[in-house]
């Protein structure tokens, strides 16, 4: 017979096994996908002087689907493709409270993501060449989803049509 205390105890070890899954540092997936992750201050600095768009990862490390997105995602031929050509792609740790420097102000990582308006993890934010935030997509998203959005956004087609209707002008083109 299992007493409440062996039941806790085995509740603990159950539970700290499971955490063990998904606590890691988000940078170990980033490196498999074979992309240049810049910080904010750096990839901010460099998509002005190239005049490409911005996307940044916004992450914490405890999160399985940011894990998930990194192993399974940004490795995709296709996305990677559209990333290397028209982006400056970023991570931001939205538990850290290192410094960054946006619109002249400095913040930690932690409230520059309050302040865009994340929730949940992962959230992906895309900026035009100019710095000005285009849109926040928040969660994970398959490869094949996200390879069509990062079209989207990287052919400026956001600036003339809702996404919506530029997936139904895809499917018009088969």
């Amino acid at each position: 017979m299992r007493t409440p205390l062996t039941l806790f105890a085995l509740f603990l070890l159950i539970a700290a096994v499971a955490l063990s899954l998904t606590v890691g540092d988000s940078s170990e997936g980033a490196a498999e996908s074979g992309l240049i992750w810049k910080s904010f201050d750096e990839g901010s600095t460099l998509a002005v002087q190239e005049k490409k768009k911005m996307l940044v990862d916004i992450y914490t490390d405890w999160c399985g689907w940011c894990k998930k997105m990194d192993k399974e995602v940004y490795p995709d031929a296709k996305v990677k493709n559209v990333l290397q050509s028209k982006f400056v792609v970023v991570k931001l740790n939205a538990e850290s409270e290192d410094k960054i420097r946006y619109q002249g102000s400095s913040m930690s990582q932690r409230e520059f993501a309050r302040a865009v308006g994340v929730t949940g993890y992962p959230a992906t934010l895309f900026f035009d060449e100019n710095l000005k935030a285009i849109t926040l997509l928040p969660g994970y998203v398959k490869a094949d989803e996200f390879s069509q959005i990062l079209a989207y956004i990287a052919d400026n087609h956001y600036k003339n049509k809702s996404y919506q209707d530029y997936l139904n002008s895809l499917s018009s083109l088969k």
